[in-house]
Order: structure tokens, then C-alpha cells, then sequence
């Protein structure tokens, strides 16, 4: 018999995004289980693809507009699947139609979030989620949150059957508290912090609007009127320097060190007292559920996806506004030592039963159960 097949399909499948590493992980455990894993993307590491055991397969891009760009990929993809011939196709948002859709972003919400007003209707990724969600293009949607649940049902009327809450995993053997002495003196001698200085971070994939960079620089301000503060800003964002001149104006140069994302993103959480993420919308934020993984006190927005894996003290840190004076006082609060130690040592235990192991196993059970609807029997373990 021979073994499943799968596509996934993803513009975007390499780099450090959260979806590029949900697409590696998976691939890595579906190829072990002996699946036969294809991944079509325009952009890809296809090395680290082909290391996990999956085949890679590049699709042409389209140099100029983002609309005319989508609606290329999206129909290439399109005509690869038809040739391919596969059991099962896992999209993430970028394909009109799939067995399972992975849902990264809500972008209308966001935009609203960050704008203030609706996202405007010729927007390309708008059209692109929008036709994919209210014309059902898919069997079932893995929202990797509660909130995210909550937003396509209402805006875009996806029935609840149709939708699977699993939470991206994390590593645990990279992300963990033990390994905070070992990693936090070389890393902060590097970025020139010293051992006694009391040390704010956010760290994200890019997008600092969304994610509350303004916000965060604003409280950094206003606290450090309090008490001596240093902070760290990690993220890709393609025009930096509006926010350096912005942590200028505020008195903070010299104070916040901005850093490209690395592969080994856990020295920096390890050098960090206490992690930050004041996202407008955010659907998940793998970055609080790994800051909570390595055992810091952290600060979250109410609308950020991984804040549901909190409970009791550290709920008192989400954030109800987006007023950096609410978050000024969340992060004078955490000056307390003895207070860090303790938010500290509640993050682990939050984010353990949320492995990258554990959150596949749900996922492949969802695989299951729709080769079971197609009559292909039992996938194999």
C-alpha cells in the first residue's frame, strides 16, 4: 500500500515566521510517520524542507502587485494540486480551496485594531480571506486561538463544527528555564547590558504597528522617569527608522537596543527580566507563549491568542487598553523582584501540555478523521 500524500501550501515557507516553523514541524512528524509530504511555496528553504523529509516545490513568482501576485499563486498552486493527485491538502491562507485550512491571521480584525476603520475592499489579502472564508474552501479550519474562533465565526459566518482550537506548539528543549544561567551573561555582555540592569523586551516576527512597538517605547518612557530601565526590540520591520527617531523623541536612545530576529531567539529571552507584548491584535503570538516557556513575567494585551493559556496572578498583567500608561504601571509593578520570581515560575507550567508534539498529535488527528470521511482508511502511525 502506498503512503498517503500530502501538500501543503503556504506563499511563504521558510524563514522564522510562525507558519514557516508550523510547516517544518509538521513535515518533519508526518514524513517520520512515513507520509509522503510535498510543499509548494514561492518563497522556501527548501534544504531545511528536504532535511524534515519533505519534497519542495518552488512556484513562480510575480515581481509587481500584491493582488495580481496572490491570485497568480493561488491558481498555480491550484493547478499543481489537480496534477498531484494527493489524499490531503493543508493550506495556510494562501489556496482557495483545501481539506484543512490553517488560519495565521485575522486581517481584517487586525486592521481595524491598528487603523481604527474597516480594511479598505480592494485590499488583496482582504479579498483573498474573505473569498476563502465565506465561500467555505476548505472541510475544517485549525484557528490557532479562541479569539480567532471567535472572528470567523462572526464576521465570516463559518459554522462552529467546522472549526478545531489547537495552539501552535513551542520546543521545549529550546525554550526552557534552565538554561537562563547559562545563555543570559554571554548574551547580555554581547548586546552591552550589564548584570544588575533591569532589562524590558518584545520580540517578534516584524509588523511593530500590530504588535505595539509605539506603545511599548511610550511606557518604556514613562517608567524610566521611575526607576533605571534598558530594552531590547527584535523584529524584522522594513522601515526602522521612524521608530528609532520615535525612541529618540522620547529620551530612550541609547536605552533600547533594536536587533534582527536570530535562529536561536532563545538567548535573547534569556536576557531579558521581563517580556512585553502589547499587540493591538495579535491571533496567537508565539513569542509570549516562548517567553513563558523560558520562565519571564510577562506583560500582554487581552486581544493576543497565547494570553488564554494564562491563569490566575498572571491574568493580572493583561492589558485592558492600549494606553502606554496602563502598561508604564504593569512594568513598575514587575520592578518587584520577588514578583518576576513568582509570574516567572507560572509561565512554564502554562504553555507545558502545548509541545510542538502535542499540538500535531491534535493536528493529525484532524487528518485522521477526514481520511476516514474520504474512505482512505486509517492514516499511517
Amino acid at each position: 500500500m502506498s503512503p498517503p500524500r500530502v501538500a501543503i501550501v503556504s506563499r511563504r515557507a521558510g524563514g522564522l515566521s510562525g507558519a514557516a516553523t508550523m510547516i517544518l514541524e509538521h513535515a518533519r512528524r508526518l514524513s517520520a510517520r512515513g507520509w509522503s509530504v510535498h510543499v509548494y511555496a514561492e518563497s522556501l528553504d527548501a534544504s531545511a524542507l528536504e532535511a524534515a523529509g519533505a519534497r519542495a516545490h518552488r512556484l513562480p513568482a510575480w515581481p509587481w502587485g500584491s493582488a495580481l501576485k496572490r491570485r497568480l499563486f493561488a491558481a498555480l498552486a491550484e493547478r499543481a494540486l489537480r496534477r498531484g493527485g494527493y489524499d490531503l491538502v493543508h493550506g495556510h491562507g494562501d489556496c482557495l480551496r483545501q481539506d484543512i485550512l490553517s488560519l495565521h491571521n485575522c486581517v481584517h480584525a487586525a486592521h481595524e485594531a491598528v487603523h481604527g476603520r474597516p480594511m479598505p475592499e480592494q485590499d488583496a489579502v482582504g479579498r483573498l480571506h474573505a473569498r476563502i472564508l465565506s465561500e467555505g474552501g476548505f472541510r475544517l479550519l485549525i484557528a490557532n486561538s479562541r479569539l480567532m474562533r471567535e472572528e470567523v465565526i462572526r464576521r465570516f459566518g463559518v459554522p462552529p463544527e467546522k472549526i478545531e482550537v489547537i495552539y501552535p506548539g513551542y520546543d521545549p528543549a529550546r525554550f526552557r528555564p534552565q538554561d537562563r544561567e547559562a545563555l543570559r551573561g554571554e548574551a547580555r555582555r554581547e548586546l552591552g547590558f550589564s548584570g544588575s540592569d533591569l532589562v524590558a523586551g518584545l520580540i517578534t516576527s516584524g509588523d511593530f504597528e500590530k504588535r505595539g512597538v509605539g506603545i511599548f517605547l511610550e511606557a518604556l518612557a514613562l517608567a524610566c522617569r521611575r526607576f533605571p530601565l534598558e530594552a531590547m526590540v527584535v523584529g524584522k520591520e522594513s522601515r526602522l527608522g521612524p521608530t528609532m527617531r520615535h525612541a529618540a523623541r522620547l529620551g530612550l536612545e541609547g536605552r533600547v537596543r533594536f536587533l534582527a530576529p536570530i535562529p536561536r531567539v532563545e538567548r535573547y529571552y534569556h536576557c531579558l527580566d521581563l517580556y512585553v507584548l502589547p499587540a493591538l491584535y495579535e491571533e496567537f503570538g508565539m513569542s509570549l507563549q516562548e517567553a513563558l516557556a523560558c520562565g519571564l513575567p510577562a506583560i500582554a494585551g487581552r486581544r493576543v491568542g497565547a494570553a488564554e493559556l494564562l491563569g490566575g496572578e498572571a491574568r493580572e498583567f493583561l492589558l485592558e487598553t492600549s494606553r502606554p500608561e496602563e502598561l508604564s504601571a504593569k512594568i513598575a509593578r514587575l520592578a518587584d523582584p520577588e514578583l518576576r520570581r513568582r509570574l516567572g515560575a507560572l509561565g512554564p507550567e502554562a504553555v507545558r501540555g502545548n509541545t510542538w508534539e502535542r499540538s500535531f498529535a491534535a493536528t493529525y488527528a484532524c487528518y485522521e478523521r477526514l481520511l476516514a470521511e474520504k474512505g482512505l482508511g486509517q492514516a499511517s502511525s
